[in-house]
């Protein structure tokens, strides 16, 4: 949804759901033999650009040319385009979803997100994967609060991928997704207790299997730990890394079989890790809200993104594999969410 200083959306409800619940990304690839990883991130409803060798930063889409938010993937086409998720013109009536745009920003096509009924109000597109047979996982956040079920995981399917199937309507706040080796979805649910989904095929394979091809759903990591898991990213070893939002913020590592290994950052100096994605050297990038605790006229704890308080930062691991403290690479955002690494041609 678009998002303002006044309406940070469902991840500002999600964040004061935090507090009352206190009181009482991407399997993404890309190809070609003349290209270079580059950092997606997006905040204040645009996409920025990070150069990975000098941290150098670039707007590729403004806000006033497309709302974006989310995950991004790489079309599985090796032409370079991406897509993530994208309300332009939401206050105006449009639908959500996702936008394909070319390698150089420009929108090529909608793929609206299916309607279903008891959604949110204001459905917020959030994560998306490709798969094996280059059918695009997606999610959306849902309402966000506390005890809502109306996060969603759907499925669109190649080549056009004009239509879609909703696999689960009832997520608790949905965040974001990555493919395992075997071609389950892994998908994070936001809210405390906090869990890793895992979602087995068989998938449908066209809109007419939609009612009768289910995946098997299941719990791949609950850690008493983290009751926060917003993103989700493949480490270098075939592990898993998810970082907790608030409760507690942390990046934590898991074995490939979802067993904890260690912790890899925690505490109140990391800020509040949100999307994560892992370069090829095997640095560590997140996307930091940005969380202020307020009081509100009810005298209830609120929190919430603060304008000009996120960040993007990254880890980097000395040469015996110990993560080091995180860097802030970019500062003065707001709410930035996710962020994704994406290979493009060199320059």
């Amino acid at each position: 949804m678009e998002r303002s200083s006044g309406n940070v959306g469902a991840l500002a409800v999600l964040s004061a759901a935090l507090a009352i619940g206190l009181a009482a990304l991407s399997a993404c690839g890309g190809g070609g033999s003349k290209t270079v990883e580059v950092l997606f991130s997006a905040q204040a409803n645009e996409l920025d650009l990070y150069d990975l060798s000098s941290d150098e930063m670039t707007v590729l889409i403004p806000a006033e040319q497309n709302n974006v938010n989310g995950q991004a993937c790489l079309l599985p086409d090796d032409g370079g385009r991406f897509l993530m998720g994208e309300d332009t013109d939401q206050k105006n009536g449009a639908r959500q979803g996702w936008m394909i745009f070319t390698s150089d920003g420009q929108p090529e096509k909608k793929l609206e997100e299916p309607q279903s009924a008891g959604e949110a109000e204001q459905i917020d597109p959030m994560g998306c994967a490709f798969g094996k047979d280059k059918q695009l996982f997606t999610s959306d956040i849902g309402t966000g609060d506390f005890g809502a079920t109306d996060g969603k995981f759907m499925v669109f399917f190649p080549s056009d991928y004009d239509e879609a199937c909703l696999l689960d309507i009832e997520v608790r706040t949905a965040g974001t997704i990555a493919i395992d080796d075997d071609g389950s979805v892994l998908l994070t649910e936001s809210v405390p207790p906090g869990k890793v989904l895992r979602y087995s095929g068989p998938f449908p394979e066209s809109a007419g299997e939609c009612g009768t091809v289910k995946p098997a759903k299941s719990t791949f990591i609950e850690d008493p730990e983290v009751g926060t898991p917003l993103g989700i990213a493949r480490a270098p070893n075939g592990g898993w890394y998810v970082s907790s939002v608030y409760v507690p913020p942390a990046i934590r590592e898991y074995g490939h079989d979802g067993a904890f290994v260690r912790v890899i950052a925690e505490g109140d100096d990391i800020g509040n890790p949100a999307g994560i994605a892992v370069a090829e050297d095997g640095t560590i990038y997140y996307a930091d809200l940005g969380l202020s605790l307020t009081t509100g006229d009810d005298g209830q704890p609120n929190i919430g993104p603060e304008d000009g308080k996120g960040t993007v930062r990254k880890i980097e691991f000395d040469a015996d594999g110990n993560p080091q403290a995180p860097v802030i690479i970019g500062s003065g955002f707001d709410y930035p969410d996710a962020v994704s690494i994406l290979t493009r041609p060199a320059p």
